[in-house]
């Protein structure tokens, strides 16, 4: 059998626990022994991360600390420039071998955006995929199932529109903590505690204040 990895990609400025709950429902729910967190160095659709590269993984690293259901891989931050995700599994196939059988779990914000990224069409064959769509993006996947299908062959957006899998809500966003952390509220239960401990330590996010969504 192919070695399985399991991918979940995103920012994570900073990693909370609303990102450790949906993983471990996408694990459970999906039966995968392992999901790898996968920070971006530089997303290419999104702002520039207001903590650095080296912060961030080290966050993410905490975070997982004793959990063997989740590790971190760091492939992307060794990388120059954009953070593709197509790149990332053709990097990864170089070191595994063709056979590897690479998951990609994605919120349904993300897909709403996906036609839009590199290689589009190459990278939803390239993988399997895992749309976690917490309310109310559970409502709103027909219409953006159909928009993929503007970009995308029938084929490709009803295999992305079998992936959805319904998470739990939690209002928690790295925005918010960002925020809170500048305006110097708590963010305890929000962050593990060994993530607050770090931000307060390096001083992290201490000029976001004002900041807009994300």
């Amino acid at each position: 059998m192919a070695r399985q990895i399991v991918l979940f990609g995103g920012t994570f400025d900073p990693v909370h626990h609303g990102h450790l709950i949906v993983a471990r429902c996408v694990a459970e729910l999906c039966l995968f022994d392992r999901i790898t967190f996968l920070p971006a160095a530089s997303p290419p659709h999104k702002a520039r991360a207001a903590a650095s590269a080296d912060h961030r993984l080290r966050m993410l690293q905490l975070a997982v600390e004793g959990d063997e259901m989740f590790d971190v891989c760091d492939v992307e931050l060794r990388r120059e420039g954009p953070s593709y995700t197509f790149d990332t599994i053709e990097a990864i196939r170089a070191v595994e071998g063709p056979d590897v059988d690479i998951r990609l779990v994605i919120g349904a914000d993300m897909l709403e955006d996906l036609p839009n990224w590199r290689e589009a069409s190459k990278l939803v064959d390239a993988a399997g995929w895992v749309i976690a769509a917490r309310p109310p993006w559970d409502s709103r996947m027909d219409e953006i199932i159909a928009h993929c299908r503007d970009r995308l062959s029938p084929a490709q957006a009803k295999r992305l529109g079998e992936s959805v899998l319904v998470t739990p809500l939690l209002e928690i966003s790295s925005t918010d903590i960002r925020r809170r952390t500048g305006r110097g509220l708590s963010t305890r239960y929000l962050v593990p505690e060994a993530v607050r401990r770090y931000i307060e330590e390096h001083g992290l996010y201490a000029s976001s204040a004002g900041e807009t969504d994300d």
